[in-house]
């Protein structure tokens, strides 16, 4: 019952985020709200890719485990996506203010990565 309480409330952001996202490009206006509009397309595209890759790979890891998935699969593959999505991000943002280097990019993975094992034996 855990799992499927973990998969709705992560089925539940994913529709509330996509929503907002679409709002957000269509209502606000980023000439005026600049700061307003940046923070939330960012957060809710974010929590949008992480959530709807966290349900693909959850229904692959089901498939490929024949049934065996369990709530630390769901939230390892939550808090990966979320890594992974705000690792672009980030290389989107460094683009903006011209700082694109493969150095930036690649010590970003790497604190990012440090950051997922950590985590990880945290858990352990």
């Amino acid at each position: 019952m855990k799992k499927r309480f973990i998969l709705l409330i992560i089925f539940i952001i994913f529709a509330i985020s996509l929503v907002t996202f679409f709002l957000i490009l269509n209502y606000l206006d980023p000439y005026e709200y600049k700061i307003t509009a940046i923070l939330s397309i960012i957060t809710t595209f974010i929590l949008w890719v992480s959530t709807f890759l966290t349900l693909l790979i959850y229904f692959i890891k089901k498939i490929y485990y024949r049934g065996r998935v369990y709530v630390y699969h769901v939230l390892s593959s939550f808090r990966q996506w979320f890594f992974i999505s705000l690792f672009f991000v980030s290389i989107v943002f460094f683009n903006i203010l011209w700082a694109s280097l493969l150095l930036t990019w690649f010590l970003l993975f790497i604190l990012l990565t440090f950051l997922e094992l950590f985590i990880q034996n945290l858990e352990k």
